[in-house]
């Protein structure tokens, strides 16, 4: 409260706000004093001087009161936190606005289990949460403290509630910017609540009762939500479902799509993987199986995620569509048969997040029909496609009323003319309580797709809804029947008993005319049976038995969770031998390409892969070292002549003998390491012990505290924490994977660190060397980085920059700023989550990475917009950066702490684009289309030109 009131003082736009606004001359309870705010500061644990402070200063009987706690109170002991609650409700007329975490599917929830430890390990702990897990225990947390009512909903039920948020609201937010983690969204809305408590005259006659939610009604009284004949629970008993761990713990995809042509492998191809978009496949086969070939996709295949992968006929698949970025659909398509995929005619538009399901055609043709998806702009589309060898894809009308555009819907056949579609979601981001029958061939509409609603059915049966429609599910038939397998539920999380439900025996669909005859009944796990977080997750049937592989979901800041291993669903007591496990990636030879073009002999040379199997870069260096390498011209004659070609650019050693040698290698915009400099006596004094000592142990600072060697900003797996600075050095010695990057001392959010300043105790150690004065004189900040064992994400900074090398080796990977697109980097930010230490090889094709080996004394000048990355080589790393202006203008406006805010023409640019896009609304797509492309060209050109200018 006192930095509050410090704030406010020296902030003039607020102070006008206030009249008559003073600090009181003798420090007390109260802070700050004007004719409307009061500034009362007091432990609230004391409850009695709370009271006698707001008695002193309020008629208290006359006052309405507001309490909000806003993610606070459960950080309080409980008894505390309750006897505040209590004390509250004594003032009269009052209100109670609570947000925190709670737990709606149990401590053993994925994402709960990793919000828990996320806190635990900040040493911050929920405390009330496990008092008071569910919402229906803060109903009578509140009651019992003499609230007369109390309302607590989830934040995912309140996006759903148009009297919360309209629909036009919810479409008008998800246009900020492109958005497409629904199911990241929905577990992190599905874990908080908003509570509203009040007590007083108005609200003594209000309903005691509390609308909790229908997971708790679902979870209190344990029961299927319509009738379960003993028919379908039978069939669904027989299921049993089968956990194998992976052996590679470190493998993890979301978001692919798996697929079988034969029982020979399963493959789960492309996804997002723990560092970036795969076009890569895994290959899981049974335990007791000897395979040793297979073949992955081909290497012109883009990475992508949220495609599918579809089985027709007896052994042919087709892969369609699927994204890069939310604002980067694709189109392309590939037919996999023989164990070769070959691509074939795209689809007619690019589709991600769509539907897919195999079916039969006139004469006895085998095809795939797809529905729904997202475009790149955002649009969620209602078209339905057909796809045959014979014909290629061609879009067919849709006869029926009622089918809304949507995305992430279920759709699967009951014959092999028709099926069901269930759920998806909508364009305003809520999921859609829908069901619809829909079938091909019918005799009044012959090349058509028919569709017949059942949503009616739904509205008289809201559990059933709940339960049934979902986002990101799927269905699949088992020797027993349909199943429905994961998803995100409306309003709320389903209990883990709901995960996967049947729906009943396969004659059950022949002539479905009423959903309250679905027979739904759920499955359920072994206790040994890790329990999976079935998001982004993927599925397959093979040899009658059905296996989930992948998914998982990046839970909010508290960390990343993927689900180990495979599950499999099976109605037999086979042996454990059976089950299908990942199979270890093989090794890939990789043949040189000899010839290299005048833009790729400035960085590494490319390789191609004979196997189009994934490679490491670390592995292809491996085995690069070991590899006689001829050019492509080469005279046999002369093959034992052989050479090594190194994967990276070495960066030049360079030592300056005057001033203005250092503004001439700025000049040239390229990497260069400065030997033979004067840094001081850092060098020399600054080891561990010295620093523990010369600067305090008990200094606090904060770290980052990574979860792997591999940091990642877009996948946050690292946490901010704040801890005394000796513990932090005595931790790093002993391996832990943490890393300091200075802030300033004095206010770290608004103003850059200066090292000198920062850490006055071991400032004179450090000097910038007189040969860069250039640097001295446009710094901008200077930063101290400790690190352990642990690699920097990658990123590029607006401004130039020199690291200096103090203590320790370290490696760094740069990439030239032409690199940007292959590299990941979305729109309007600055770090990749390509980890480029132990990236697959194909991924990293047409790069050109740059290495520097840094040791105590090196400079490192990195220029503007250059990528790069680091990591120590052994032990402990520690250096000196220091940042500088090297353009006399252009920078963006306003404050720009940590000096990597892009150019004030590129943020404009980037609205300039909206802008655009905007002025074509209105327009048929093809026309909008068209013109955005020639624009886009002629921005391309330009750039070209710019570059050569």
């Amino acid at each position: 409260m006192t930095k509050k009131c410090e704030v406010i003082s020296h902030t003039p736009q607020l102070l006008a706000l206030l009249e008559k606004a003073e600090l009181p001359s003798v420090p007390g309870t109260i802070l700050l004093r004007s004719n409307h705010y009061l500034a009362l500061g007091c432990d609230l644990r004391d409850l009695k001087s709370l009271e006698d402070a707001l008695k002193i200063e309020l008629d208290t009987p006359r006052c309405m009161f507001l309490m909000i706690a806003e993610v606070s109170a459960t950080y309080m002991e409980v008894e505390a936190a309750d006897a505040l609650i209590s004390c509250v409700a004594q003032f009269g007329d009052a209100r109670f606005c609570l947000l925190e975490q709670y737990l709606p599917c149990g401590i053993n929830h994925p994402f709960a289990q990793t919000m828990m430890r996320h806190f635990d390990k900040l040493q911050t702990p929920l405390r009330s949460i496990h008092r008071y897990p569910q919402l229906i225990d803060h109903r009578h947390r509140f009651i019992n403290a003499g609230w007369h009512s109390v309302n607590a909903r989830s934040l995912w039920d309140l996006w759903s509630d148009a009297s919360f948020l309209t629909s036009n609201q919810r479409v008008a937010l998800n246009k900020v910017e492109p958005f497409d983690e629904w199911e990241e969204f929905g577990l992190f809305a599905s874990h908080y609540f908003l509570l509203v408590a009040t007590k007083g005259p108005e609200s003594t006659m209000l309903n005691h009762e509390l609308y909790i939610g229908r997971n708790d009604l679902i979870s209190t009284h344990k029961r299927i939500p319509v009738s379960v004949t003993s028919k379908c629970q039978s069939f669904t008993n027989r299921l049993k479902i089968l956990h194998q761990q992976n052996s590679d713990r470190t493998a993890g995809r979301r978001y692919g799509a798996a697929y079988s042509v034969n029982d020979r492998y399963i493959g789960h191809h492309g996804g997002l993987g723990t560092q970036s978009r795969l076009s890569s496949a895994d290959t899981y086969i049974q335990n007791d199986s000897d395979i040793s070939i297979f073949h992955a996709p081909s290497s012109t295949m883009s990475p992508r995620m949220c495609h599918t992968i579809t089985k027709f006929a007896r052994s042919s698949c087709l892969l369609v569509g699927g994204r890069t970025s939310p604002v980067c659909a694709l189109s392309d398509c590939w037919l996999l048969r023989n164990e070769k995929w070959n691509r074939v005619e795209d689809l007619p538009k690019p589709l991600y997040r769509h539907c897919s399901a195999g079916v039969a055609l006139s004469n006895g043709v085998q095809g795939v029909v797809t529905y729904g998806g997202r475009t790149s702009d955002g649009a969620v589309s209602d078209d339905w496609f057909i796809w045959s060898e014979s014909t290629g894809w061609r879009q067919i009308q849709c006869v029926g009323r009622g089918l809304l555009p949507c995305f992430g819907a279920c759709l699967a056949p009951m014959t092999t003319e028709g099926g069901l579609v269930i759920g998806g979601m909508g364009e305003d981001g809520i999921v859609l309580p829908r069901v619809f029958k829909w079938s091909l061939h019918s005799t009044e509409h012959p090349d058509c797709v028919v569709v017949e609603s059942m949503n009616n059915q739904l509205e008289t049966h809201p559990v059933l809804a709940q339960t049934l429609c979902r986002f990101g599910a799927h269905l699949v038939w088992s020797s027993a029947g349909l199943l429905l397998v994961g998803g995100l539920s409306n309003k709320e999380l389903l209990p883990r008993e709901y995960d996967i439900i049947g729906l009943g025996p396969t004659n059950a669909y022949t002539k479905l005319e009423d959903l309250a005859a679905l027979q739904v009944a759920t499955l359920s796990y072994n206790p040994d049976t890790p329990y999976p977080l079935l998001v982004g997750h993927s599925i397959t049937s093979i040899q009658n038995t059905i296996v989930i592989v992948g998914g998982g979901a990046v839970c909010f800041s508290f960390g990343a969770y993927w689900n180990e291993g495979s599950l499999t669903l099976r109605s037999d007591s086979g042996p454990l031998s059976s089950l299908w496990q990942l199979r270890n990636a093989q090794k890939a030879s990789l043949v040189p390409v000899a010839k290299v073009s005048a833009n790729e002999s400035k960085g590494a040379v490319p390789f191609r892969d004979r196997t189009d199997s994934v490679m490491t870069v670390a592995q292809a260096a491996e085995l690069q070292s070991k590899t006689e390498v001829h050019t492509v011209a080469e005279d046999p004659a002369s093959r034992n002549q052989s050479q090594i070609i190194s994967l990276y650019a070495q960066i030049p050693r360079i030592k300056l003998d005057a001033q203005n040698l250092f503004a001439r290698i700025v000049g040239q915009s390229m990497p260069a390491i400065l030997e033979d400099l004067e840094l001081g006596h850092c060098t020399k004094l600054w080891t561990l012990d010295y620093l523990k000592t010369t600067v305090g142990a008990r200094r606090s600072v904060v770290v980052h505290e990574a979860l792997n060697q591999n940091m990642s900003f877009r996948e946050r797996n690292f946490s901010y924490i704040t801890k005394p600075f000796g513990k932090f050095l005595d931790e790093i010695r002993s391996g832990g994977k943490q890393y300091l990057r200075s802030l300033a001392l004095d206010k770290p959010a608004d103003r850059p660190a200066s090292f000198a300043i920062d850490y006055p105790e071991i400032g004179y150690d450090f000097q910038l060397p007189a040969e860069l004065v250039m640097v001295d004189q446009n710094a901008h900040s200077s930063v101290l980085r400790i690190s352990g064992p642990v690699a920097m994400w990658l990123h590029y900074d607006v401004m130039a920059n020199v690291l200096c090398q103090i203590h320790g080796t370290k490696k760094l990977l740069l990439y030239p700023p032409t690199d940007i697109l292959r590299l990941e980097v979305p729109p309007g930010e600055s770090s990749s989550a390509i980890n480029v230490f132990d990236a697959p090889l194909p991924a990293m094709i047409g790069t050109h990475p740059h290495e520097a080996i840094l040791q105590p004394g090196d400079v490192l000048y990195i220029p503007p917009l250059w990528l790069h990355t680091a990591c120590p080589i052994e032990g402990v790393s520690i250096a000196i950066n220091v940042f500088f202006r090297n353009l006399k203008s252009g920078y963006a406006a306003g404050r720009d702490v940590y000096g990597n805010r892009d150019l004030q023409a590129y943020e404009k640019g980037r609205h300039d684009i909206q802008k655009i896009k905007k002025s074509f609304a209105g327009l048929p797509p093809s026309m909008g289309q068209f013109y955005m492309e020639r624009l886009a060209e002629e921005l391309r050109e330009q750039a070209h030109m710019h570059e050569t200018a």
